[in-house]
């Protein structure tokens, strides 16, 4: 028997002995019934669910009106929790969530605490989230599946019917199940009354709403008010009905806590932070929403929401499908006639992302592409980082591409990120995911614009036709890319003859899967001499005003390093993974 049959084998094993039985289910569901919190602290006849008073809702009948669509760019953390806190304050009847993670950190408890008491107040809440990597336990996750009839929690592709992964388990599914364990739902979405959604690169987790101590992320989501909101309630339908998708007490480990009578000690009334009470009293301020949000409004001509099936990676036809947001990708990178700025985490093109960027390079020679992305120093994946390091020259000098890498202790840290997060230990890394086409097409959303992203999981954005919001977009972009923020990477000044032979070798050497170990590279980390203008990597005086600094500045050589240098070389079989 080979050992393909024997691995298929042991899979059907594992999978058929970790599903809940339909009795088991059926009994679950009765005692969650009873333990159901069924309290409503708003009267019934008060058709407004005692939610406060938004702004926003006279934004949202001005676009009605009009038939277009309200935008507002969420760049800092803060006040991206700040806008999720008073939509849920001021929803009326429903609220829809979905998020690849959701840590109960402080920020991750307060959105929860605040969920719950909108449930209370007869708001029907719906939220799904892939389950790889949340929640931490299945005892908060049993507490969720009881907290109260209006609130309804789902987890996507759980690893052995399980809202837990042990280690155990997880090198388990990595041995017998591999391609199943990778599937996830990546998708971001959050919606209120089918009027207003936030899409973008956030998760449910302290650190992207600059709460953090020791590590916050650079990143980005965009607001819209207007009829395009009921595209992302329609997806996320269709997510909540889906077969891999599952009710958190169906799952093996909770359903048991459940039967067993055991709970968590968590206490969902315990006093809340000076920090969360703050966030809380300008949440409900209406003078606050109006001078934190409403300068920033822009309207669009047009906006379309993308959004993989829920299916996407379990059917390799749907990969393929015009409507899923990997495919509209391709096609405007492809119909780019001049410029193509992007700002990704991880800078690893998918091999038809690379074909598609290679074509238009021979067919616009001058055509700009410029990337923001993360440094070794301020990523929080060295793995990726290291493959993305291993196709440096392929982008700077077949694709003719300008790389700009964020810094772990960004200049404009001050205006960036909330004030109680700079710290002079507190490290900074990039996780927006953008794009601007020709100064007018916009895509903000989860895609990575890696094969992971093609491929393994669901992803969703906006693509936003707009000359207005396409320049505001750009310059936040742009501002990554200064010189306070970023390092430049760029070729090295070329050594005649041996630039040549080296750059054939290493050429040869990326190519293959493995043993990419020639130590000449072709590029290095470049910041600028001080009291020279900036200049770009193609422009005659770049190397009089930039100084070589090496390949991962502000990174010691510790394992970090070393392990990058490494996986570079030998781990190239592992990209589309990544």
């Amino acid at each position: 028997m080979n050992k393909n049959i024997w691995t298929t084998l042991l899979a059907a094993v594992v999978l058929s002995a970790c599903h809940v039985t339909p009795e088991t289910i059926k009994k679950v569901e009765q005692v969650v019934q009873v333990k159901k919190d069924a309290t409503i602290t708003c009267p019934t006849e008060q058709t407004d669910r005692c939610s406060i008073a938004s702004p926003f809702a006279d934004t949202f009948e001005l676009a009605t009106n009009k038939a277009l669509n309200s935008m507002i760019l969420l760049e800092h953390g803060e006040q991206s929790l700040l806008a999720r806190l008073h939509l849920i304050r001021a929803a009326r009847e429903t609220i829809e969530i979905q998020s690849f993670i959701w840590v109960n950190d402080e920020a991750g408890h307060l959105v929860i605490r605040e969920l719950l008491a909108a449930a209370k107040r007869g708001v029907k809440v719906k939220v799904i989230i892939d389950q790889l990597f949340s929640m931490g336990n299945s005892w908060l996750v049993t507490d969720i599946a009881t907290l109260h009839q209006n609130l309804e929690f789902k987890l996507y592709n759980p690893v052995f019917q399980d809202a837990h992964t042990s280690a155990f388990e997880f090198f388990s599914a990595m041995a017998c199940c591999m391609a199943r364990l990778n599937k996830r739902m990546h998708n971001k979405a959050f919606i209120v009354d089918n009027k207003y959604g936030i899409v973008g690169g956030r998760n449910y987790q302290s650190r992207y709403y600059d709460w953090d101590e020791s590590f916050n992320y650079k990143d980005r989501d965009v607001m819209a008010i207007g009829p395009v909101v009921d595209d992302i309630s329609t997806s996320f339908r269709s997510y909540w009905q889906s077969p891999h998708v599952v009710p958190v007490e169906h799952l093996r480990d909770v359903s048991e806590r459940i039967l067993n009578g055991q709970r968590s000690n968590i206490d969902w009334q315990q006093p809340l932070s000076h920090k969360a009470n703050s966030i809380l009293e300008q949440a409900t301020n209406q003078n606050v929403i109006k001078h934190t949000f409403f300068d920033d409004i822009i309207e669009v001509e047009r906006v379309e929401y993308f959004s993989d099936t829920h299916d996407k990676p379990f059917n390799k036809k749907a990969r393929k499908a015009n409507d899923q947001l990997t495919q509209r990708i391709h096609t405007f990178f492809a119909e780019a006639k001049h410029k193509i700025l992007i700002q990704t985490p991880y800078l690893i093109f998918s091999r038809p992302a690379r074909k598609t960027l290679k074509k238009l390079r021979r067919q616009i020679p001058d055509l700009e592409l410029l990337v923001s992305t993360n440094s070794l120093a301020s990523t929080d994946a060295y793995y990726v980082y290291a493959i993305s390091y291993k196709y440096k020259r392929f982008y700077l000098k077949k694709l003719g591409m300008q790389i700009y890498e964020y810094k772990d202790r960004p200049g404009t840290v001050a205006e960036d990120f909330a004030p109680h997060v700079i710290d002079e230990k507190t490290r900074f890394g990039m996780h927006s995911k953008s794009f601007v086409i020709d100064d007018y097409i916009s895509m903000i959303g989860s895609h990575n614009f890696d094969p992971r992203s093609d491929v393994l999981n669901t992803e969703s954005g906006f693509v936003i036709h707009s000359e207005a919001f396409a320049k505001a977009l750009s310059e936040k972009i742009q501002v990554d890319m200064t010189d306070e923020n970023s390092w430049v990477v760029a070729a090295k000044e070329q050594i005649p003859f041996f630039s040549h032979i080296s750059g054939f070798i290493a050429t040869i050497s990326r190519k293959l899967p493995i043993f990419d170990i020639w130590p000449f590279r072709y590029s290095t980390s470049y910041k600028l001499k001080q009291g020279f203008p900036e200049v770009p990597p193609n422009h005659p005086d770049f190397y009089q005003n930039y100084e070589a600094i090496g390949n991962f500045p502000n990174v010691d050589l510790s394992s970090k390093q070393i392990q990058t240098i490494i996986i570079s070389a030998f781990a190239g079989f592992a990209e589309p993974v990544m």
